[in-house]
């Protein structure tokens, strides 16, 4: 257990999510060494096999050695459980879940009420500022060029790039909601490897599980198409958002419900559909624990609108087609209600 949480055992929470560790007693209390969840997420190249993430029991606190994640224990339940921050607190806390906190749990239900109290009132997002060294995009640059991104799409959007400080070499892509930038990402536009490099970068202090890229445009349409990244968004359509990443949240479903849409499909990656997690030792032993990410999406979202998905093929991903091409309309037309 923690001091902040008295009611959470942190020994018994990673024999439950079968989280192998190693225990290092420092005489006032214990440190749990864990392999990282989020290396290869935060861009290192390989998962973690080293046990590189610490959690001290006495401060509620973790870092990881190699690709410096680290905060407080909210923020690493929020990830090992794939809940929000209301869910990771009442996991500290000792509390049982609901059903939109766990989502291996079908939502069937019709009743509301409940999700409502989990969303809470709207969180006011900050309006950010560009990061240092940011320029606009003015001419065509090479990595553009490479994605096929034209030039057009990226001035109108606000594209940029920086060759100055910490986002030196990368190419800036904003994400403007309710007409503020509330949210930006640096993308590397070279390949590299090791702890040091970290394919894209985020501005600190602002999670892009409460965002999504393309909202503004997107929010006017009855059919909205959710994608993963801000690549894959801009060469699908302007009725498309993308959620940063492999996993829907409950602050991008209430956006979501505030836009026009009627029916929503998810056009994620091939790998969103085979990503459930079974139990691998005790009572439950080859029992589904999570279902794949397309299942989770979908019964956040079947609540409120019509729900289809695409499979894309193996190895294809939206980001990759040639941009606004006709074939999107027919992968469109043949998604499945799910």
């Amino acid at each position: 257990m923690s001091e902040s949480f008295p009611n959470f055992h942190i020994e018994n929470f990673l024999k439950e999510y079968q989280l192998d560790f190693k225990i290092h007693d420092s005489g006032s209390h214990k440190e749990y060494a864990i392999c990282c969840p989020e290396c290869v997420n935060r861009g290192e190249p390989r998962l973690d096999y080293r046990f590189r993430l610490w959690i001290n029991s006495k401060n509620g606190v973790f870092y990881c050695y190699n690709c410096d994640w680290s905060g407080q224990l909210s923020r690493f339940v929020e990830s090992v459980c794939n809940v929000d921050l209301y869910g990771a607190l009442k996991i500290l806390r000792g509390r049982p879940l609901n059903p939109l906190e766990h989502l291996s749990i079908r939502l069937d239900s019709g009743d509301l009420g409940w999700y409502e109290e989990v969303l809470g009132p709207e969180e006011n997002l900050k309006e950010l500022e560009f990061p240092f060294g940011y320029q606009p995009i003015k001419s065509e640059h090479e990595y553009l060029k490479k994605r096929g991104i034209p030039l057009s799409y990226a001035m109108a959007n606000e594209w940029g790039f920086s060759d100055v400080g910490y986002c030196k070499g990368r190419i800036i892509v904003p994400t403007f909601m309710d007409n503020k930038m509330v949210f930006w990402q640096a993308r590397a536009t070279w390949e590299g490897s090791g702890k040091d490099f970290k394919k894209v970068l985020n501005p600190k202090g602002v999670s892009a599980r409460s965002v999504l890229y393309n909202y503004d445009k997107a929010k006017e349409f009855e059919q909205i198409i959710i994608v993963e990244g801000f690549m894959d968004a801009a060469k699908t359509g302007d009725n498309v958002v993308a959620t940063n990443g492999k996993a829907l949240h409950s602050q991008q479903v209430d956006w979501l419900r505030k836009t026009e849409a009627k029916e929503v499909v998810l056009l994620w990656d091939a790998d969103a559909w085979t990503d459930q997690k079974y139990y691998r030792d005790g009572k439950n032993k080859g029992k589904l624990k999570h279902p794949s990410s397309i299942e989770r999406a979908a019964a956040l979202l079947k609540m409120f609108f019509k729900v289809r998905a695409v499979r894309m093929p193996e190895g294809i991903d939206p980001g990759k087609l040639p941009m606004r091409h006709p074939i999107f309309e027919k992968i469109i037309n043949n998604a499945r209600e799910i």
